[in-house]
């Protein structure tokens, strides 16, 4: 616990200076978004479906004085999975949060549109699981504390006029690792969310 508040620490204080330097370098620029995840963790033998939860956070991004620029996020993410076992009739619902921090590399188009990609770095905030919606008990022992993944996305923030820097975004994320601590049936468990949310980009400056 005393590592994963080291890291979320040192995720805040990376943020932070990112954001206090906005007014000295012009191709900086920060801002929100917030939205819903559509998420899920497959697990061999039983049925899944993606499950809807919450997802926002601040993100800094810096313009090479070009259309390319890298941004590193703070999001809170809600995830996991709905499952049913087909054989017993029996559902299961695992329902995890983490604090993801996303550094992604980001093209922008002249119309506003934009590509990204990049990985991900995640801190297991909590874990629930239970069954048959009869409640949820705490189940953050079986898990380990962080996930790593890599994802793809696109979107659009208007350019100009009187809605400048509101956006829509698009990502698709994929855990690379086992975010359990012992495999299921020989195979790793990760994580699959597609986000979907508003942007809305504080102080654009200078930046493309």
């Amino acid at each position: 616990m005393k590592k994963q508040i080291k890291t979320l620490i040192a995720a805040a204080i990376i943020c932070s200076s990112l954001f206090s330097s906005t007014a000295l370098h012009a191709q900086l620029s920060f801002g929100a978004r917030a939205g819903a995840n559509f998420a899920t963790e497959p697990v061999p033998g039983l049925y899944h479906v993606f499950l809807a939860r919450p997802n926002a956070g601040l993100f800094a991004q810096y313009n090479f004085h070009s259309p390319l620029g890298v941004q590193v996020g703070l999001t809170y993410s809600g995830e996991g999975a709905n499952y049913r076992d087909d054989a017993t009739g029996i559902t299961y619902q695992v329902r995890h949060a983490f604090l993801n921090i996303p550094v992604w590399a980001q093209y922008k188009f002249h119309f506003g549109g934009y590509i990204e990609a990049g990985p991900q770095f995640g801190v297991l905030l909590s874990a629930k699981e239970g069954e048959n919606n009869s409640g949820l008990t705490d189940s953050k022992q079986y898990y380990k504390g962080t996930d790593f993944g890599a994802g793809i996305g696109f979107g659009y923030e208007v350019p100009k006029g009187a809605v400048k820097g509101f956006g829509l975004n698009v990502r698709y994320i994929r855990g690379l690792t086992n975010i359990n601590k012992e495999s299921i049936q020989g195979d790793d468990i990760k994580t699959r969310v597609l986000a979907i949310g508003l942007t809305y980009r504080i102080s654009t400056g200078g930046a493309h």
